[in-house]
């Protein structure tokens, strides 16, 4: 049965950024047509110069882009450098099916990450390629997934907060009330982190309740 781990990295990717700013939140990690590495991440902080000023100078970003701008977070595109690319330790969770739920690079420089991981093999696994790689690894604590995180009807607890908020704000209104990125703002998550848990959300809803109704 699978289970949630919490650990920490000392991994050097973003960690000169993460220092410049109360801590970054790793939204997604993905490659590009040209085969190319990128984040797209938060930045927290009100300083957003030296923000910028450590993401022109940290070895592990080649380059990288400011996609949106709110009172107390940026949000950014970065392109990994070659080394920043070979210390990236998510392509042996893929290997080992952990799927990653929240990273963030604190302001001390340490990566903390939330995963779903299979097995305790799979987790050692992980590990392993983690310390051959010099990026340490410290576990913080293992738990089940609590049957409280799942409400009725199959709504997440994350995925009911988006629903309830994006109905609040007017966002299911004719005609809409809010926009997606005006409820994003408020759960101080990206558009895309909320679109997604609002189609799952909406989707749980729709398979525990049109078809499971009885038609008579």
């Amino acid at each position: 049965m699978s289970f949630i781990a919490e650990f920490e990295l000392s991994t050097p990717i973003l960690r000169e950024t993460a220092v410049a700013s109360s801590k970054l939140t790793i939204e997604q990690v993905y490659r590009s047509g040209d085969d190319t590495t990128k984040l797209v991440f938060w930045a927290y902080g009100d300083d957003s110069e030296a923000i910028e000023a450590a993401l022109e100078t940290d070895p592990t970003v080649a380059e990288y882009s400011l996609l949106e701008a709110l009172s107390e977070r940026r949000l950014y595109s970065a392109a990994l450098t070659e080394w920043g690319t070979d210390l990236l330790i998510y392509p042996a969770a893929a290997t080992n099916d952990i799927a990653f739920r929240d990273i963030t690079v604190a302001g001390d420089g340490e990566t903390r990450i939330r995963a779903r991981v299979p097995s305790r093999e799979a987790l050692r696994a992980y590990r392993e390629s983690c310390l051959e790689r010099d990026l340490g690894f410290r576990l913080r604590r293992i738990f089940r997934e609590s049957e409280s995180e799942t409400t009725r009807y199959g709504v997440s607890s994350r995925q009911r907060e988006a629903l309830l908020a994006a109905l609040e704000a007017g966002y299911y209104d004719v005609p809409r009330e809010a926009t997606l990125a005006a409820v994003a703002e408020e759960l101080e998550i990206s558009d895309q982190a909320l679109s997604a848990r609002l189609r799952r959300g909406q989707a749980a809803l729709l398979r525990n309740t049109l078809t499971t109704a009885d038609p008579t």
